[in-house]
C-alpha cells in the first residue's frame, strides 16, 4: 500500500471515530461529576500567655466534623470539603471562639486560635491559702494575669499594679523616686506584699521594692483588699498583694527589649525568662533575668534631677519536682535583686562633693522552699521556708556633708506550715507561722542607729463551710505574738459567698488587722527638706494600730457567644483605732525630727465600680473607679487637717483595645486622679503649708504588631505614656527644696518602643 493510500485510510478511521463518539454522547447520559475534593485543616490553640490549650473541642458545624486538641494544643480536622464554613473552638473556662465564615482550601497549616480565659474561672490561693476557683472563694480576690500585665508594658511590679481598681501607685521623693502602693487610700505600710505567699519584703526593701521586682518573675498577681490578718499577720490592714512566680506548663523562652525617652533622656530595659519541662512532666525549671538602665532627668532646669539615675540587675529561678508515687511536690527558688539609684546634682562626683544627693545601693539575695504533700484525697499539708539577706549603702545629705553616709543590713527569716482537712462540707485549715526581721541601720551623720530584732509568731484556724448549693461561709481566727508588744493580738475574720444565680454572686466579709509599733517602710528613707534631713522616730509609749474592715460586693457576669460582660459594685469600710500620726519634736543640726504618736483613730469608707467587656475577636474594654472618704477622727498636729494626705476622694481608670484594621493591636488607657491634700514643708517656700492639688488625666497610647523574626513569633511595640503631659507644675527648685513635695503621675510625657520575642 502506497503512502497516499495509507494516509487516506487513517483519515477515514479518524472521521469514523469522531462520528461514533458523537453518537454515543448523544445517546447516553453525561458521566457523573468527580466526587468533592477533601482536605485536612491543621492548627493550634493557645491561651493568652501563648501556652497550649489541651482538650479543646474544634469543629466545623456545617460539615459535622470535630476533633480535640492534644497536649501541645494541636488539632487536625480531616475529611473537610472545600467551601465556605465556620470554625469554632470551645473549652470550659475559656470564651468560645467562632470565626467569620470563609473559604478554606487544601491543607492550611497556619491556623492559630487564642482562647481567652474567663476571669471567673481563675484559680486563686491568696484569700484562703488553698487553691480555689475565683467563683468559689468567699473572699474577693482580684487577679492580674500575664495578659493584663503585658498590656501595660510594665517592666516591674509598680507598673504591673497600675490601672487597678482601688490601687494607686505614687512617687514620694523628687530626688530618688521611691514609690508606694495605696490600697483604698491607705499608705503602703498598711499593705503586705508577698511572693508565693511568703512575706519577703522587709522594712528596708519595702522602700524601693515595687520597682525592683521584674515582671519576668511574675506569673500573676492576686490582690485581697481589707484586713487579712487571720492568715497573714501584722501589716495586712489595707490588704494583701501576692506575687505568684512563674510555674511553666510548656517549654518556652521569651526575650524583651524596651527603650524609652523622657525629655530626650534614654532608658533601657532588657528581660529574659525561660521555662523547661522534662519529658515525664515531673521536673520543671524556670529562670529569669532583667536589666534596667535609666539616665537622670532634670525637668525644671535647676541642675537637680527630678527622675534619678538608675541601674539594676536581677536574676533568679524556680525548680519544681513532682513525686507522683507519694503525692508530693517540692519547689526550690531563689532570686537576687541588685540596684544602684542616685538623684540630686553633679551625679558624676562623689556624693559628699555635691550640693544635694540621695544615693542608695541595695542588694537582696533570697532563697525559698516549699513542700506540698497530699496524704489522702481529703488531707494535705504544706511547709514553706524563706530567707532574705538584704543590704544597702546610702547617702542622704546636702552641702557636701561627709557624715551623711549610711549602712543597713536587714535579714529576714520566715517559716510557715498549714494542714488542710476536708471533712464532708467543711474544709478545716490549721497553720503556724514564724517571722524574724532584724534591722541594723547606721546613719551616723543624723545620729541614728537602729539595732532591733522583731519576731512574730502566729497561729491560725480556719473553716470553709459549703452549707448550701452555691453558698460558702469562711471563718478564721489568728492569735499573734509580736516582740514589740507585751500582749497577744487576736484577729478574727469571717466571709460569706452566696451565688444568687448563675450570673450573680454576693460576697460579704468582716476582718481585722493590726500594725505593731516598729520601724517600717519609708521610715528608713531620709527625705531632704530645706537642705536638712527629715527623720521619723517612734514615741516611747506607742501602741499598735488596730483595724476592723467591712466589705460587701455584688458581682455580675454573663456570656453571649464569644462575648463576656462582667461588672461589680463594692462597698468597703475600715475603722482604724490608735492611728499613727506625726508631730515635729526636736531638731538636730542637720535634720528635723518627726515623732510618730497615736492619734484617736481614722475611718476610710467608699465604693468601687468595675466593668469589663471582652470578645473572642480581640476587642476588650475595662474600667474601674473608686469614690471614697478617708478622714482622721481628730485633726493631725502639723496642719490641723483631718484628711488623709495624698489621698483623693475620686480616682480610677478606663482602657480599651483591640485589632486595628487587621494590621496591629491598639490600646488606649486613661488614669484619673482627683484633687488631694499634700503637705509642703518650708525650705524653698518660706513656711509650711498644706496644698490642694489639681486633678490629673493621664492618657496612654500603645500599638502592637505581631511579626515573624528568625522563624519565631515576635511583637513590635510603640507607645506614648502620659500623652497630654499632665505633670506637676509647682515642683520646688534648688537644694533647699522639699523633695517629698511631689505628687501626680510618675513620669511626664514618655515615648517608648519595644520588641518581644518568643521561641
Amino acid at each position: 500500500m502506497s503512502l497516499s493510500t495509507r494516509a487516506a485510510a487513517a483519515t477515514s478511521l479518524c472521521f469514523a471515530a469522531l462520528i461514533l463518539a458523537g453518537s454515543l454522547a448523544y445517546s447516553q447520559p453525561a458521566p457523573s461529576p468527580d466526587p468533592p475534593k477533601t482536605f485536612s485543616l491543621r492548627g493550634r490553640i493557645l491561651n493568652p500567655q501563648k501556652a497550649p490549650v489541651a482538650g479543646a473541642i474544634v469543629l466545623v458545624p456545617e460539615q459535622s466534623v470535630s476533633t480535640e486538641t492534644n497536649a501541645q494544643g494541636e488539632f487536625i480536622l480531616a475529611g473537610l470539603k472545600v467551601g465556605h464554613f465556620h470554625l469554632e473552638a470551645h473549652k470550659p473556662g475559656f470564651l468560645s471562639y467562632v470565626d467569620d465564615a470563609g473559604e478554606y482550601r487544601n491543607d492550611q497549616i497556619d491556623i492559630q486560635i487564642t482562647l481567652i480565659t474567663v476571669p471567673s474561672e481563675e484559680i486563686v490561693v491568696t484569700a484562703t491559702q488553698t487553691e480555689r476557683l475565683f467563683a468559689e472563694t468567699p473572699v474577693k480576690t482580684e487577679v492580674l494575669t500575664q495578659t493584663t500585665i503585658e498590656r501595660k508594658d510594665a517592666s516591674n511590679l509598680a507598673g504591673a499594679l497600675s490601672l487597678t481598681t482601688g490601687l494607686r501607685i505614687e512617687n514620694n521623693c523628687q530626688n530618688c523616686n521611691f514609690t508606694q502602693v495605696r490600697i483604698n487610700g491607705m499608705e503602703g505600710k498598711y499593705s503586705q506584699i508577698l511572693i508565693d505567699q511568703s512575706p519577703v519584703m522587709t522594712a528596708m526593701t519595702g522602700v524601693y521594692g515595687l520597682e525592683q521586682i521584674p515582671v519576668e518573675m511574675i506569673e500573676r498577681i492576686e490582690i485581697v483588699k481589707g484586713a487579712g490578718s487571720a492568715l497573714y499577720g501584722g501589716n495586712a490592714v489595707a490588704g494583701v498583694i501576692n506575687i505568684i512566680t512563674r510555674d511553666p506548663d510548656h517549654n518556652h523562652s521569651e526575650f524583651s527589649l524596651r527603650r524609652e525617652s523622657v525629655v530626650g533622656q534614654p532608658s533601657l530595659d532588657l528581660g529574659f525568662h525561660s521555662g523547661l519541662i522534662s519529658p515525664s512532666l515531673n521536673t520543671k525549671a524556670f529562670v529569669f533575668a532583667h536589666h534596667t538602665q535609666r539616665e537622670a532627668v532634670d525637668l525644671n532646669g535647676d541642675a537637680i534631677s527630678e527622675i534619678g539615675r538608675l541601674e539594676s540587675a536581677s536574676f533568679g529561678g524556680n525548680l519544681y519536682q513532682l513525686f507522683p508515687g507519694i503525692g508530693g511536690r517540692l519547689k526550690l527558688g531563689f532570686f537576687r535583686l541588685h540596684e544602684d539609684r542616685r538623684g540630686g546634682d553633679q551625679l558624676t562626683k562623689p556624693a559628699h562633693q555635691t550640693e544635694i544627693t540621695e544615693w542608695i545601693k541595695s542588694d537582696q539575695l533570697c532563697f525559698d522552699s516549699r513542700w506540698d504533700h497530699s496524704l489522702s484525697s481529703n488531707a494535705h499539708y504544706t511547709l514553706s521556708m524563706s530567707y532574705l539577706d538584704a543590704r544597702r549603702e546610702t547617702y542622704y545629705g546636702s552641702g557636701g556633708d561627709p557624715n551623711a553616709y549610711g549602712h543597713t543590713r536587714n535579714p529576714l527569716f520566715h517559716f510557715s506550715s498549714q494542714f488542710n482537712y476536708q471533712a464532708s462540707s467543711h474544709l478545716l485549715s490549721l497553720g503556724f507561722q514564724h517571722r524574724q526581721d532584724t534591722i541594723r541601720d547606721e546613719a551616723l551623720g543624723y545620729g541614728r542607729t537602729i539595732a532591733e530584732t522583731y519576731a512574730e509568731e502566729g497561729l491560725f484556724l480556719q473553716d470553709e463551710w459549703s452549707f448550701l448549693d452555691g453558698a460558702r461561709l469562711l471563718a478564721g481566727l489568728r492569735v499573734n505574738k509580736h516582740s514589740a508588744l507585751e500582749h497577744l493580738v487576736v484577729t478574727p475574720r469571717a466571709s460569706l459567698l452566696i451565688n444568687l444565680s448563675q450570673d450573680f454572686g454576693l460576697r460579704v466579709s468582716v476582718s481585722s488587722g493590726f500594725r505593731a509599733p516598729q520601724v517600717f517602710d519609708e521610715d528608713l528613707h531620709i527625705t531632704q527638706v530645706g537642705g536638712e534631713g527629715r527623720l521619723i522616730v517612734n514615741a516611747s509609749d506607742l501602741k499598735e494600730e488596730r483595724a476592723l474592715s467591712f466589705f460587701a460586693g455584688l458581682d455580675f457576669g454573663h456570656q453571649w457567644g464569644d462575648r463576656l460582660f462582667q461588672a461589680s459594685l463594692e462597698a468597703f469600710r475600715t475603722r482604724v483605732s490608735n492611728s499613727f500620726v506625726f508631730q515635729e519634736t526636736t531638731s538636730l543640726d542637720n535634720a528635723r525630727v518627726l515623732e510618730r504618736i497615736n492619734g484617736s483613730g481614722a475611718l476610710v469608707a467608699g465604693i468601687s465600680l468595675n466593668a469589663q467587656f471582652i470578645t473572642g475577636r480581640g476587642f476588650s474594654f475595662s474600667s474601674g473607679f473608686t469614690f471614697q472618704r478617708a478622714r482622721l477622727d481628730e485633726p493631725e498636729p502639723d496642719f490641723g487637717s483631718t484628711r488623709f494626705f495624698r489621698t483623693p476622694d475620686v480616682y480610677g481608670f478606663a482602657r480599651l483595645g483591640g485589632p486595628l484594621f487587621g494590621l496591629a493591636e491598639y490600646e488606649v488607657s486613661l488614669d484619673y486622679t482627683g484633687p488631694m491634700d499634700v503637705p509642703h514643708y518650708a525650705g524653698y517656700i518660706e513656711s509650711d503649708r498644706l496644698e490642694r492639688t489639681s486633678s490629673f488625666w493621664v492618657v496612654n497610647l500603645r500599638l502592637k504588631k505581631a511579626i515573624k523574626l528568625m522563624g519565631s513569633a515576635a511583637a513590635l511595640i510603640l507607645g506614648l505614656f502620659n500623652a497630654l503631659d499632665q505633670y506637676q507644675t509647682d515642683l520646688d527648685l534648688g537644694i533647699f527644696r522639699d523633695s517629698g513635695y511631689v505628687y501626680g503621675p510618675i513620669k511626664p510625657r514618655t515615648v517608648y518602643a519595644g520588641l518581644n520575642m518568643g521561641f
